[in-house]
């Protein structure tokens, strides 16, 4: 798989203000972490060119009015990646991980009596009509400052979701690195569950791959 497909630089959030402008979050993704990294705002028209570079190599995921507006100003159509699918795959890899961490303390049961228990990790219940920021609230986590905008609450929220999602990710992949029981010769962090990320790759301009 080329570069561009296997290491996206990360989200590009997109929603639609009601101000009727189009809000853009960035949300980085490196083996150094997970970061907000840019927050625009576009007119929903003459912003085609800038649009096109802010999403370029990134994965989009917006909310419908979002994703609207932003098919509107590129005229064509983009599709926002499955932000509940990609929680399933976290939660099926946390499964398999935990499938491989009993297997191996069952191998020597005695001796692994005391052996580290992965720990266990909290996933957001993301159904399609979830609302980012209650979801938030359900974590025990703020979705936005008090202070923020209240148009950009939104983006804001989804966000810090898509961040939650990405870093607890991180956190799971992180805990399989650090065992080689676990690892085995796959040891090169994964930003994304390999499987979902193949199915939602990052944007890409017509005629420019």
């Amino acid at each position: 798989m080329s570069t561009w497909k296997s290491k996206p630089l990360g989200f590009a959030i997109v929603d639609e203000t009601p101000s009727l402008m189009l809000a853009v979050h960035h949300v980085s993704v490196s083996d150094d972490g997970v970061s907000a990294s840019g927050l625009w705002e576009l007119p929903l028209k003459g912003s085609k060119s800038t649009l096109t570079n802010l999403l370029t190599h990134w994965v989009p995921i917006g909310t419908r009015d979002g994703i609207a507006a932003t098919n509107r100003i590129l005229g064509r159509k983009v599709v926002s990646a499955d932000l509940a699918s990609l929680v399933s795959a976290c939660e099926a890899s946390e499964v398999q991980l935990q499938d491989h961490w009993s297997a191996y303390q069952g191998l020597e049961p005695k001796k692994r009596a005391n052996l580290k228990p992965l720990a266990a990790k909290t996933w957001p219940a993301i159904a399609d009509d979830g609302d980012a920021a209650r979801l938030l609230e359900k974590l025990g986590k703020s979705p936005y400052a008090q202070n923020t905008p209240v148009e950009m609450r939104d983006i804001i929220a989804m966000s810090r979701l898509v961040m939650t999602v990405a870093d607890t990710w991180f956190e799971l992949e992180s805990e399989r690195l650090s065992r080689s029981y676990l690892a085995g010769t796959d040891t090169t962090r994964s930003l994304y569950p390999p499987e979902w990320i193949a199915k939602h790759p990052p944007y890409w301009p017509k005629g420019k791959l």
